[in-house]
């Protein structure tokens, strides 16, 4: 199966402004402030409805969500999110059919693309992109590519942080084990009664801004209160 994961042209896709960056920063991917760029060239990769992907095709997890000692600022916080592994401009992808309600700068997370997906009902959100494939109001369907790999934000490196969230609850979703249930998500919305439910959830979704929004925070629901004894999320080899 071809995942489309060779680095894009973008010197082809890029508007001037974002050219003139690239070439004039080589680190610019890596500044906290920087707002990334925008590719208007949609892709499309045929992920099979069965099979597991990540955000990052079969991307390797570094860190995964809970209560860590975070590698920046060395103090234990909850980590909202799972990080995959990738490389510099690697295609990001759309794991489930949805819609984009919100793309731009969000505080830690650097660049970030949300995407609610109607079944089962919960957003998704990717951080520290060094680009964004999409706009808020953009319907995606499963192997859209919505963005490409970069360090923007509060980072040590190139890599791509995933979050989901409840949407009804507004409660965070372990992500690493809402990537496993996908294909039957996948399954669930080819039937009647997740066609149904589909429906019914885009009817009835939040409003969102149909602008670039770029703000100095994360913007999510609160953590949620830590533990006696637990333990920071373990790097995986």
């Amino acid at each position: 199966m071809n995942t489309n994961r060779a680095t894009p042209p973008f010197f082809a896709l890029l508007t001037l402004a974002g050219l003139v960056t690239a070439l004039a920063s080589p680190i610019a991917s890596q500044a906290y402030d920087f707002a990334g760029y925008y590719v208007p060239a949609p892709r499309q990769s045929a992920f099979r409805p069965d099979a597991v992907y990540s955000p990052v095709g079969m991307g390797t997890v570094t860190s995964r969500g809970g209560f860590r000692v975070h590698p920046v600022t060395g103090r234990g916080d909850f980590h909202n999110g799972v990080d995959l592994a990738a490389k510099l401009n690697e295609p990001v992808y759309c794991l489930l059919d949805g819609i984009v309600t919100r793309v731009g700068k969000r505080g830690n997370l650097g660049v970030a693309v949300e995407i609610y997906h109607p079944y089962p009902n919960v957003r998704t959100i990717c951080g520290h992109l060094n680009a964004y494939a999409v706009r808020p109001g953009d319907i995606v369907a499963r192997g859209r590519v919505i963005g490409y790999a970069g360090s923007t934000g509060r980072s040590t490196g190139v890599h791509v942080h995933y979050t989901v969230v409840k949407e009804d609850t507004n409660e965070y979703i372990e992500p690493y084990q809402f990537i496993k249930a996908v294909p039957n998500y996948v399954a669930a919305i080819n039937s009647a009664e997740g066609r149904f439910a589909y429906a019914q959830n885009m009817r009835t979704m939040p409003k969102f801004d149909r602008k670039l929004i770029d703000t100095d925070t994360e913007d999510l629901p609160a953590q949620p209160p830590k533990r006696e004894g637990s333990p920071p999320a373990s790097l995986e080899p």
